[in-house]
């Protein structure tokens, strides 16, 4: 399923180890998160269906990391999904450079 979405990633959250391994190869974890608070930020939800008001809690107690600013948190996003896309691309780039080389022109 989606690793970025607040019911899973509550759960990963609390291991320390899951945490990590979560943080360093889930890109929608770190896409959902920025999306989600820079719309928290910016449109100031206030639901009145109960519904809707117990799913924005789930969705502040997985996203709003206490003692973090918003713009340091969406910062950090912004650092982890650079790095994940570098390293992927670079990853990529020497997959095609280095395989099936003798047929290459």
């Amino acid at each position: 399923g989606l690793l970025g979405n607040p019911s899973t990633l509550a759960n990963f959250m609390d291991i320390h180890i899951m945490d990590i391994a979560v943080s360093a190869v889930s890109i929608s974890r770190w896409a959902v998160q920025m999306s989600f608070l820079i719309a928290y930020s910016r449109l100031h939800p206030d639901p009145t269906d109960l519904r809707d008001q117990a799913m924005l809690n789930t969705y502040k107690a997985v996203y709003i990391v206490e003692g973090e600013s918003y713009g340091r948190s969406i910062g950090k996003a912004c650092i982890w999904l650079f790095v994940m896309g570098f390293v992927l691309r670079s990853l990529s780039f020497l997959g095609l450079k280095y395989t099936n080389r003798s047929k290459q022109v």
